[in-house]
């Protein structure tokens, strides 16, 4: 049986999460072109061997690459396909570059 003091708690609960919640939709960026650049020196980029460009995917320490894997074939990639930095799932509220690569990388379907 629910009582007037859970009803109370959960009321508090839910007006502390309503406004946190507003507060980061508002700060996220409405378009992705105003999202940054993945950084090559982003940790997570690191820890995956993210590059810009797939000439430079350091093959002794990602043997998995092969030639022809680039993020704007992998399904993780988002947006307009003829832009050259696009969203990337792996890296949230980052761009990656159409011609990149990192160990994550996912054949399309």
């Amino acid at each position: 049986m629910k009582t007037r003091r859970d009803f109370l708690k959960a009321a508090a609960i839910g007006a502390a999460v309503i406004p946190a919640g507003s507060a980061a939709l508002r700060s996220a960026p409405a378009a992705a072109d105003e999202l940054p650049r993945l950084s090559l020196d982003d940790p997570a980029a690191v820890a995956l061997g993210y590059v810009h460009d797939v000439a430079d995917v350091d093959t002794s320490r990602f043997p998995r690459y092969e030639e022809g894997q680039l993020c704007s074939n992998c399904n993780l990639i988002s947006g307009d396909a003829d832009a050259s930095w696009r969203p990337c799932s792996i890296f949230p509220g980052k761009l990656v570059a159409n011609d990149g690569w990192c160990s994550a990388w996912v054949p399309m379907n």
